[in-house]
């Protein structure tokens, strides 16, 4: 399988249908826009590792830094996002961010997007 490309959900104070949906082995990509957030829930019995990458333009000092890596405990829902330039992995329009999962047969994941009034 291939990294899942999402279309986030757009937040409304009309209200906005966010159904979960099952991690894949190969991750997901997510845009980049300054207005977008994952939101992911473990329902394994042991915590999980989301790891989100950094693009090939971010450096620190000359150095390419490492994949940042979260542990999600079990039953407790984590926010990943908004993300800056430096995950940008290209992408057609440039500007996408890519997080894998340690373990993914009980996680699900939710994306929306906030636009400020």
């Amino acid at each position: 399988m291939a990294r899942v490309a999402v279309t986030p959900v757009t937040a409304s104070t009309a209200g906005a249908v966010c159904t979960p949906v099952a991690f894949t082995a190969d991750g997901i990509s997510v845009p980049n826009d300054g207005k977008t957030a994952v939101i992911v829930n473990n329902g394994a019995g042991a915590s999980v590792d989301i790891t989100t990458q950094f693009g090939d333009r971010a450096l620190v000092d000359g150095v390419a830094p490492d994949d940042r890596v979260k542990a999600v405990a079990p039953s407790v829902p984590q926010v990943f996002g908004p993300w800056g330039s430096e995950y940008d992995q290209g992408g057609a329009d440039g500007r996408v961010v890519w997080l894998d999962i340690s373990a993914h047969a009980t996680v699900t994941y939710q994306v929306i997007r906030v636009n400020p009034r």
